[in-house]
């Protein structure tokens, strides 16, 4: 049977040969093989590493702090399939003692996560990529800082890293749940409840830090602290909440509050601020960093509350900006219901309901805004509510306040300024006593102000304001000095004052000045401008109206008034309408408050009118020129009282006194239009007054001046004047007058028209007993040289049938006494004469001879003269006629 089925051989193909092991399929056994070892030593090595590590990282911060620290670590895991480190309960104490170029630092730690960790690159000790760094649940606390600094103190931080790598790339950095405190033994400490930081992409290296897109090495940060607090500078400060987000360009703090700690010292500052709310916008930190400028949109205060207390010597400001940026961008500025108290020695202020909108802020180290920037800003819109500030011991207060430097404009309402209380503020100080309404400033040109220290503006108007103003006892310096401290130079197109009230207090002659309406083009005001002859104060014009004017006039007894004054500066028009003149007392009370003779006078002028007048000398030296000088209608009323002695003092009114004017007084023409002047006289004789009155007197005077250019012996004071006496005699009467002569030289001349002599009898009858029973004139002529020792002159009087009666006062009744009957006809036989010229036609004159009496006005002296001249006329001697006239009545004052 093995026959049937032969053997094959190896090389037929018709049967299959078996299979044999290959070379092809041994290296899957070499390679589990190898994975098996690599396992097995894995879990030899994992089992090894993680406490290596520890010792070695314990270790190792004991080396390189030279005993100064110590690190424990509760727990270390390594993976090395997932590149990550886990250590938890990690503990950093100093020693006892460290040294001064070490803080001295507490940190416990709950979790320290690292993973990625790129191991190949750590061991070439390259750039070691980690793709997250988590620190959680920390406490951080800084006990002490370093007294001295190492000498890598100033190298950035890549170049102080461990194990000389060159750097770190990691993808996620957080500290979350994170206390810090802060107290290292100063007077600064800070705590925060928790905080939370992140930073992604942080690369720790040369070309980390070389990239100007990076934040403090990484692409982004975010930051939220809460409930922090910190003392520093003497003050307490408390935050619920801070976000800080790169990514967004974002930070908002809320509830921020400062406090002052301690007592104050006044050598620093102190601050009082709740701010409920701060957020800042488009932040852009690279730039913060890299070119130390801060940039942002905006920048939002909410409810702010700040109270400043500065410090005894007042410094820093802008110039404080350098330490910490170069230049400050803000796009938009925004403040809502802002509050501000500054309490200061000097100026203690309170503003409320603050609302600011600021665009374009810039402020570099220098202080300084740029271009056309008002206080750093493109723009300002500016509004406060009620406001109140104390300076000078005067209380301030206002409405509202409105700033807009866009529009231009600026309003104020509601201002209000107290005076200080009687004992308060500086003694001879200032007083103000203020209620404006309304200020409007218009066509305000902010950034003049700012970059030229200019102020300009194409209109003020003030409004209902109402002021009384004490000036100092020392002169202040000019309004051109007083401004120089804020600006250099003031410009206004207009100035509106309307329907206010002013009045100067603290003076002797204190005037009020009511329903004020002035209007001044082309203000301008600086040192220049001050010296202008063609500037009225500061002025190129002014136009203006009031109301009632009212001054004292030899204080207590005489009070002035004007009911409406206009003036004109560019027509050169003064005018005032019903003028008055009141005595305050009668004049008994008089004569017994002055204890001695006093005329009280009262005066009326519908119409006073200055034209061609010289407002800036006015204004400058308070001289008086004028082209002309138109008094309407005035009316003068001179009531006296002969009890009492003589006025002791010389008389102001008299020529030689226009030498003595401390001010220059030249008009060139004064005009009297229909005035009239009454006497009332009562003498010590009887108590029955007696009457005198001139109408209608109209007269022109020129050259009425002290001006030596104007005022000389060949140019003198000329005037021509018509009046009536009684109102039934006409008086025509010249006067040459030469005003700086130093005796008071003049002449005065003129005729009476025709009248009867008992229009005198309402005068002579009650005062000096003395009747003109018969006689009329027909005309007296007269021609008087005065000066200062009296009157001489000559006198033609034309009358007829003159008889006087002597008269005597009895049992309160002016009678006709027998006695004096008898006298009287023996007067009128022996010495009047009845009739002028006399019985043979020859026209007799009289001597106008009298003595001046220093203390009676020169209206006196004429007087005089003209009695005398007519007594001499009538026949009386001339020795007696002249005593006659200087008779004066003194006698006891009355009870």
């Amino acid at each position: 049977m093995p026959e049937i089925f032969p053997p094959v051989s190896a090389s037929s193909p018709a049967l299959p040969t078996p299979a044999a092991p290959g070379p092809s399929h041994r290296w899957v056994w070499w390679l589990l093989g190898i994975c098996g070892l690599l396992l097995g030593l894995g879990l030899v090595v994992q089992h090894f590493l993680d406490p290596w590590l520890r010792r070695k990282l314990e270790k190792q911060v004991a080396t390189q702090t030279h005993g100064q620290y110590r690190l424990h670590i509760d727990a270390l895991e390594t993976s090395l399939w997932q590149r990550a480190i886990r250590l938890r309960g990690v503990r950093l104490r100093p020693a006892a003692q460290v040294a001064d170029t070490l803080p001295r630092v507490r940190l416990d730690a709950a979790r320290l996560h690292l993973t990625g960790i790129g191991l190949l690159a750590l061991l070439r000790k390259s750039v070691v990529p980690i793709d997250s760094v988590v620190l959680d649940s920390a406490r951080i606390e800084v006990l002490a800082l370093a007294q001295k600094s190492t000498r890598n103190a100033g190298q950035p931080l890549h170049e102080r890293l461990p194990l000389k790598m060159k750097g770190l790339e990691i993808g996620y950095f957080g500290l979350q749940h994170t206390q810090v405190n802060y107290a290292p033994g100063g007077q600064s400490t800070a705590r925060f409840q928790r905080a939370d930081l992140s930073a992604h992409d942080l690369h720790l290296s040369s070309a980390g830090a070389a990239d100007t897109q990076r934040i403090a090495y990484a692409a982004a940060w975010n930051l939220k602290l809460l409930r922090a607090q910190a003392q520093a500078q003497g003050h307490h400060l408390g935050a619920k909440s801070l976000t800080l987000s790169t990514e967004d360009k974002e930070i908002q703090l809320d509830s921020l509050q400062i406090r002052p700690d301690g007592p104050a010292t006044g050598k620093a500052a102190r601050v009082n601020l709740s701010l409920p709310r701060l957020r800042l916008t488009g932040l852009q930190p690279a730039i913060l960093q890299h070119r130390h400028q801060l940039r942002a949109d905006s920048l939002l205060l909410q409810d702010a509350r700040l109270t400043l207390v500065p410090p005894a010597g007042k410094s820093g400001g802008a110039s404080d900006l350098g330490r910490y940026v170069r230049s400050l961008d803000l796009a938009h500025v925004v403040v809502q219901r802002g509050y501000f108290h500054l309490a200061d020695d000097q100026l203690n202020a309170t503003v409320r309901g603050i609302a600011v909108k600021g665009t374009g802020l810039h402020v570099d180290s220098t202080g300084a805004g740029g271009g056309r920037r008002l206080f750093f800003a493109k723009a300002w819109e500016v509004a406060a509510g009620r406001s109140q500030a104390t300076g000078a011991a005067h209380a301030i207060s206002l409405t509202n306040l409105n700033l807009s430097t866009t529009a231009g404009s600026f309003d104020l309402r509601g201002v209000r300024v107290r005076p200080p209380a009687p004992g308060q503020g500086q003694p001879g100080g200032v007083r103000v006593d203020l209620t404006l309404p309304s200020l409007a400033v218009r066509g305000l040109d902010a950034a003049a102000l700012q970059r030229q220290r200019q102020l300009r503006a194409s209109s003020v108007v003030l409004a209902g304001g109402r002021l009384i103003f004490s000036p100092p006892k020392t002169p202040p310096p000019p309004v051109w000095k007083l401004l120089a401290k804020a600006v250099r130079r003031t410009d206004v197109a207009e100035l509106r004052v309307e329907r206010s009230f002013f009045k100067i207090g603290g003076l002797r002659h204190s005037p009020e000045i009511n329903d004020i309406n002035l209007t001044a083009r082309g203000i301008r005001i600086d040192s220049l401008a001050a010296l202008t002859p063609s500037r009225i104060i500061y002025a190129r014009g002014w136009k203006g109206s009031s109301g009632r004017i009212s001054a004292p006039f030899d204080p207590p007894y005489y009070r002035a008034y004007s009911q409406r004054a206009r003036l004109d500066t560019d027509a050169r028009t003064f005018h005032f309408g019903q003028m008055e003149l009141r005595p305050r007392f009668t004049p008994v009370q008089l004569n017994l408050r002055k204890g001695y003779q006093v005329s009280a006078l009262a005066i009326q002028v519908p119409a006073l009118d200055f034209s061609g007048l010289d407002f800036a000398g006015l204004v400058r030296r308070a001289d008086v020129r004028a082209a002309r000088v138109v008094l309407t209608r005035p009316t003068v009323r001179i009531s006296s009282d002969g009890r009492g002695p003589i006025n002791p003092h010389r008389s102001k009114i008299s020529p030689e006194e226009m030498r003595k004017l401390p001010v220059t007084v030249d008009v060139r023409r004064l005009d009297i239009v229909n005035g009239n002047l009454s006497s009332r006289y009562r003498s010590p004789r009887t108590p029955i007054p007696g009457t005198l009155g001139i109408t209608r007197f109209t007269g022109t005077f020129r050259n009425l001046s002290n001006d030596r250019r104007r005022q000389t012996r060949a140019t003198p004071l000329t005037g021509r004047a018509t009046t009536y006496l009684q109102n039934r005699v006409r008086l025509d009467a010249q006067v040459s007058m030469y005003l700086l002569d130093p005796n008071g030289q003049h002449r005065v001349w003129g005729t009476f028209g025709s009248g009867p002599f008992n229009i005198l009898n309402s005068m002579t009858v009650p005062t000096r007993l003395v009747e003109f029973k018969k006689g009329d004139v027909q005309r007296i002529r007269f021609d008087m040289q005065a000066n200062r020792q009296g009157t001489t002159g000559t006198m033609w009087a034309q009358y007829s049938g003159l008889q006087l009666e002597l008269l005597g006062y009895k049992q309160e009744e002016i009678k006709k006494t027998l006695i004096k009957r008898i006298i009287s006809k023996a007067v009128n036989v022996i010495v009047i004469r009845d009739q002028n010229p006399r019985k043979r036609g020859k026209l007799v004159s009289g001597q106008m001879i009298s003595t001046r009496e220093p203390r009676f006005s020169v209206f006196t002296l004429w007087r005089q003269g003209v009695v005398s001249g007519l007594f001499d006329n009538v026949g009386v001697p001339q020795k007696l006629a002249q005593k006659l006239s200087e008779s004066k009545d003194e006698a006891p004052l009355p009870k």
